[in-house]
């Protein structure tokens, strides 16, 4: 006893804190396990320690990387080539004494393995960083993907983790990003459940782990403060510069600087990360989209402006500012000017307008000015056209809806300041025919509902087939229509019978798939007479996942008055459609 109180007392003097808890045997009893090793670099487990702090935790990972040092024993797995990890069994002894799996592990230097061969051998003494669990209570081994060889007999390529915690800087603006650090603990503050709000951050890859599936075109990569695995965090299945999908797997590199913008989580409460499908490399090395200089992604355009009337936002600064608030909405009213890229027309006695904007009239990415009142707050007359083209002011509230549609808030708080018309645009009261022009297409949107069914939306003749439901997963605003799919059989969704004159029209929409399956739409038209569907005539078949909204288009000549009914088919299952729902949105008719 004197022994032990003498052994406490000189640990005490020495003042240093145990790196790792002191955990006790496992099996229910609570005998204290002695450990030789404190599992840091300095000092690592050896195998057994490795293996009783394993039994120690149940069946939960550890918190924390260890470093654990052994000879290796056997090799299971040694190189997979699709994910260049290995398996193999590590023990104290070259004769196999308390065995230890490093189960899918990574090369020295955190890197994959590349030979089959020669890179490690039985006997080889190693020392090894990652995360270990008690696999289904009954096998002590690293957790896959989280570990790597820090030292193979002896020679290391660093890489390896910290015993101290990074500090923790940023504000996850754009301003002033989230390092690594402080996205861990954000991460962790939210829990198993996803943020209320984008946020920014910035880091430089250190590990790729999913450089780019071509399904989805995403990618899974690690980031930190200074590149190495130190204090990591995970950038989970995001889509690449300006949002959009990777088309090949080298695009991204480790040492690249990055600034992410999306949602996180700590997935399951232990895996600090993004949320799938809702993050997004906001610039690589300094450049936000390929090639540019400081384009922003979202709208091609450097965010210019402070949101005063003096000096308003345009496009690219009010949706920066949208994802900067998250979807709790602004109580201050900012200016914005832009470019009507989507016309709108008042209708409905609300008084209000709809109409999308850009930077010009090509921006692909746009601010949604939703529901907003004439020039002072005044209340529009049915009829009242918003032009594609029109240069616009607006004032008013700003969100990011729903976590994706930057947008003033709606229901007429936010109001038109100016407006000046395109060339050839017409009078904004009565509308022209000289160049695109909003016709007339009830419930594009999807708001209204009446019986189960939105209103506008199902014909007199048989070209509606589909069962449709309510979704509150919209593009914009509060639902879209969901198309039940038949695996057996085509469906379509069909407007109302609408009488159109002569003339070219476009018929667009966005759509996007219920599930992870593959699916297809396919927009046209059919012409209806005395309540009798003609032939349908189709555009192409568009693709649509459920990682995002596809804008879907199909332009149709009709040579005279002609009765028709919008169509939307969702095709039945096959080699490139899944036959399952899919949710249709904001679905507009101009004519050109």
């Amino acid at each position: 006893m004197a022994l032990a109180i003498a052994a406490m007392t000189f640990t005490a003097c020495e003042d240093v804190p145990e790196p790792y808890p002191t955990p006790t045997a496992g099996g229910g009893g609570n005998t204290e396990v002695t450990y030789e090793g404190q599992g840091t670099l300095d000092s690592p487990y050896t195998v057994a320690d490795a293996i009783n702090y394993a039994k120690s935790l149940g069946q939960a990972e550890s918190e924390n990387q260890v470093y654990i040092k052994g000879f290796i024993t056997a090799i299971t797995e040694e190189y997979t080539t699709n994910f260049g990890n290995g398996t193999f069994v590590i023990s104290d002894t070259k004769e196999g004494a308390n065995k230890f799996t490093v189960y899918r592990a990574l090369y020295l230097g955190n890197k994959k393995f590349t030979s089959k061969d020669t890179q490690i051998n039985v006997g080889d003494e190693v020392i090894v960083y990652g995360k270990v669990v008690n696999y289904r209570g009954n096998t002590p081994e690293t957790v896959q993907n989280t570990a790597f060889l820090y030292s193979l007999n002896g020679v290391s390529a660093g890489g390896g983790g910290s015993d101290t915690p990074a500090e923790a800087k940023g504000t996850g603006t754009l301003a002033d990003p989230f390092n690594a650090a402080a996205a861990l603990a954000y991460a962790k503050e939210v829990g198993d459940k996803e943020s209320d709000k984008e946020v920014y951050i910035k880091g430089k890859v250190s590990t790729i782990t999913e450089q780019y599936g071509a399904q989805y075109g995403n990618a899974t990569f690690n980031i930190s403060e200074d590149g190495t695995t130190s204090n990591e965090f995970t950038i989970y299945r995001a889509l690449y510069l300006g949002n959009k999908k990777y088309t090949s797997g080298d695009l991204l590199n480790e040492g690249d600087e990055v600034i992410v913008c999306g949602k996180v989580t700590c997935f399951k409460g232990n895996t600090p990360e993004t949320v799938q499908g809702k993050a997004y490399l906001y610039s690589l090395n300094g450049k936000t989209e390929a090639g540019g200089e400081t384009p922003n992604p979202q709208s091609g355009d450097e965010p210019k402006g402070t949101g005063t009337e003096s000096d308003p936002y345009n496009v690219a600064a009010a949706i920066a500012k949208c994802k900067e608030v998250g979807e709790t909405a602004t109580t201050e009213k900012y200016y914005v000017k832009g470019i009507v890229v989507k016309g709108g027309t008042v209708s409905g006695g609300y008084g209000n307008v709809t109409f999308d904007m850009g930077d010009s009239k090509e921006s692909t990415e746009l601010f949604k000015a939703f529901q907003v009142a004439g020039i002072g707050g005044e209340k529009l007359s049915d009829g009242y056209k918003v032009n594609a083209g029109d240069e616009v002011v607006i004032c008013g509230p700003l969100v990011n809806y729903k976590g994706n549609t930057p947008e003033t808030t709606g229901k007429s708080s936010a109001y038109i300041v100016s407006i000046k018309q395109s060339e050839g645009g017409g009078d904004n009261s009565g509308g022209s025919e000289e160049g695109t022009v909003l016709t007339s297409l009830v419930n594009g949107d999807f708001e209204a509902w009446a019986d189960g069914l939105p209103t506008g939306w199902k014909s007199a003749s048989t070209a509606s087939s589909a069962n449709l439901t309510q979704s509150t997963d919209a593009h914009g605003g509060s639902y879209s229509v969901n198309v039940n799919g038949k695996e057996g059989s085509n469906v379509r969704l069909a407007s109302q019978e609408i009488k159109l004159a002569a003339g070219t029209y476009v018929f667009s929409f966005y759509a996007k798939a219920t599930t992870s399956d593959v699916a297809q739409v396919r927009p046209g038209y059919v012409p209806v007479a005395d309540g009798k569907v003609g032939s349908y005539a189709y555009g192409d078949y568009a693709n649509i996942d459920n990682t995002g909204w596809t804008l879907v288009s199909h332009e149709f000549t009709l040579d005279a008055e002609t009765i028709v009914c919008l169509v939307v088919m969702n095709p039945k299952k096959s080699n490139y459609s899944s036959g399952k729902d899919i949710l249709v949105d904001d679905a507009t008719l101009t004519k050109k």
